[in-house]
């Protein structure tokens, strides 16, 4: 702010200074170099300002974080959000077919029904690991060393849910799917 003001001043100064000159042409010449001068700069400030205040997503600071300390638990937490794709897309299916066939609707809505409760699982399991990967991340930033330990202990348990629930996810879904091709 005090730069532009300070710009303005000088531009001032200068076209006082030219004007008592009587020489037009030299002031216009002069007026249009410092104007192109101060957007010039102006442009530069402001491209460094945003530079120097771009942000990372937190949830991508977290992501990053995951990836780098427990990839394994990061693959997890991918095959759960795939899992959680697919079961809206199998949801998806069966409302189509739902539409097609309304006289099926019964047995139709039962399927659904399953890939729904499966879906929510899978869902909740997800937000909590996010959670808590997240509490392990705001941790291992305020204490670096005490952080990295406690989150080898959560990242442990954490794995296991993940383990626990996509192992959960296949049986449901290998369930779902014999019943559907009875």
């Amino acid at each position: 702010m005090l730069i532009r003001l300070g710009l303005i001043f000088l531009i001032i100064l200068i076209a006082v200074v030219l004007t008592r000159r009587q020489k037009i042409w030299t002031i216009i010449t002069v007026m249009g170099g410092l104007i192109i001068a101060t957007y010039i700069i102006l442009i530069i400030g402001a491209g460094i300002y945003h530079w120097e205040n771009e942000t990372i997503p937190p949830q991508q600071v977290v992501n990053s974080f995951i990836q780098d300390l427990h990839p394994e638990l990061s693959q997890k937490m991918i095959e759960i959000v795939e899992e959680i794709t697919l079961s809206t897309h199998k949801i998806k299916q069966l409302q189509d077919l739902k539409k097609a066939f309304p006289n099926q609707a019964q047995m139709i809505e039962q399927k659904i029904n399953q890939w729904q409760r499966l879906k929510n699982q899978l869902s909740q399991v997800s937000n909590d690991i996010e959670q808590r990967v997240e509490q392990a991340y705001v941790a291992y930033k305020i204490d670096e060393i005490q952080g990295r330990k406690k989150f080898t202990l959560i990242s442990q348990t954490l794995l296991n849910q993940a383990n626990t629930v996509l192992a959960n996810a296949d049986s449901t879904k290998s369930t779902i799917e014999a019943q559907l091709d009875e």
